[in-house]
This record gives C-alpha cells, sequence and structure tokens, in this order.
C-alpha cells in the first residue's frame, strides 16, 4: 500500500473496500436463496452462477482490510455470523421476495459496483487496483443475463409495472450510494489517486449506463429528489 493511503484518504479507503465486500456478500446472498425457486430451471441454474461469482469477489475483497493500518479490521460478513452493522444498500436486508426485487437489484445494484471497480482501474492501492481491473470483466455475463431479464418482464403489461415499481423502490437508494457532489471521502480518494471520479461524475457514469436498457423496455427513471435527509454516509444506505 501506498504511504498516502496513510494519510486523510485511509478511513474513506477502509470505507469504500468494506462496502464494496459487504454489498457484493449480500448480493451474492439474496441471489442464492433464489437457487431452488426461480421462476425457471435455467433462472435457478443462473441465480447459482451469478451469486458463486458475487460471493467470490467479496472473498477477494475482504482480505484487503487487513493489510490497512488500523487497529482493528472490520470483520467479513459470513454465512452464519452476519455482523448486524452492514455497510450495504437497504435493499440487500432481507430476502428478496419475488422475480421482479431479483431483476431490479441485477439491473441496479450490480452495475453501481461495476461503475465504482472501473473508478478504481488506476487505484494507487496495487492490490485494490488488480481485483479492480478483474472484477468487471467477470460481471459480463451477469450485465447480460440481467438485461434479458428486464426485456423479460417487460414484455408484459403486469411485469413491466412490477419492474417499475422496484426501480422506484431501489433507484433513488443507488443514486444516493455515490454520495453526495463533493462529498469529502470521496474528495480525497480522487485527490489521493484511488478514485478516477467524483460523486458526480460517478453517478453520472452509473446513469448513462444503465439508462438505455431501462428506457428501451419501457421503464423510466424517477429520481428527482433524493432522500438525502435518510442517508447514511458511513454505511452507504437509506436509514
Amino acid at each position: 500500500m501506498t504511504e498516502v493511503a496513510q494519510g486523510k484518504a485511509l478511513a474513506a479507503l477502509v470505507n469504500l473496500i468494506l462496502v464494496l465486500a459487504d454489498n457484493k456478500y449480500l448480493l451474492g446472498r439474496r441471489l442464492s436463496q433464489w437457487c431452488p425457486g426461480g421462476p425457471s430451471l435455467e433462472s435457478s441454474v443462473a441465480a447459482a452462477a451469478l451469486a458463486q461469482e458475487e460471493l467470490g469477489h467479496a472473498r477477494a475483497l475482504y482480505p484487503l482490510l487487513e493489510e490497512m493500518p488500523v487497529t482493528e479490521a472490520p470483520v467479513p460478513l459470513q454465512r452464519g455470523n452476519e455482523r448486524a452493522r452492514r455497510y450495504a444498500v437497504s435493499f440487500l436486508d432481507e430476502p428478496l421476495p419475488t422475480w421482479p426485487h431479483v431483476v431490479a437489484a441485477l439491473a441496479l445494484i450490480d452495475p453501481a459496483l461495476t461503475v465504482m471497480f472501473n473508478a478504481l482501474r488506476e487505484c494507487a492501492f496495487d492490490d485494490l487496483r488488480k481485483r479492480a481491473a478483474r472484477i468487471p470483466g467477470e460481471e459480463a455475463f451477469h450485465r447480460k443475463y440481467a438485461d434479458g431479464r428486464v426485456r423479460d418482464l417487460a414484455r408484459t403489461d403486469g411485469g413491466r409495472a412490477e419492474l417499475q415499481a422496484r426501480v422506484d423502490e431501489l433507484l433513488p437508494e443507488m443514486l444516493c450510494w455515490f454520495g453526495p457532489d463533493g462529498e469529502r471521502g470521496v474528495e480525497e480518494l480522487k485527490a489521493e489517486g484511488f478514485l478516477a471520479l467524483d460523486s458526480a461524475g460517478l453517478r453520472a457514469a452509473y446513469v448513462e449506463d444503465i439508462g438505455p436498457v431501462l428506457g428501451a423496455a419501457g421503464i423510466e427513471l424517477h429520481a428527482d429528489d433524493l432522500p438525502w435527509d435518510r442517508w447514511n454516509q458511513l454505511q452507504r444506505r437509506i436509514a
């Protein structure tokens, strides 16, 4: 790790790694819970494959916390020992109750994580940079699968309405996830060479990424008034 990470950007870097790992872990867990209950055999098999990769990414990220010069590294989430304080979006707190919830998670949460990893490709922390360079490529199948499921749901009025409701529920939290414009921790990470984009740049890249597929499926993105009053900056989630 570079010396700069031991300065003012250290706390922000530790928090970012924990946030990425927790979201990966919980997304993997929620997908794994659909392995026996997908709407088709293909969906169940795909959920298993996706879950395995998400959990694998989490397992690759958590050890980075042990490399940080902190008094006590955060404890990784793991089955049977899932700490109460989670650094992941609230949408993943509980098992996803319907298939449109799963599709919304794949269509909105996974791309947000990929945007962040892309912004870490030139990260000054070598081990994080190596992981950030690898993970987006492994997400290609996730994205292709998610886009297909969005189109599947949107083929009927009922399916499109269900997905629209889930997008309306989740999108504000995901737009907040990148932090308010000018957020101190993100600015410090960018200034110290860990992150390529600031909060506004990350959010713009995210909307540009998810907008075309959702728009083509007739799903509108409504997020004019973000719930910053309920935003937990440390845990990156809506309270």
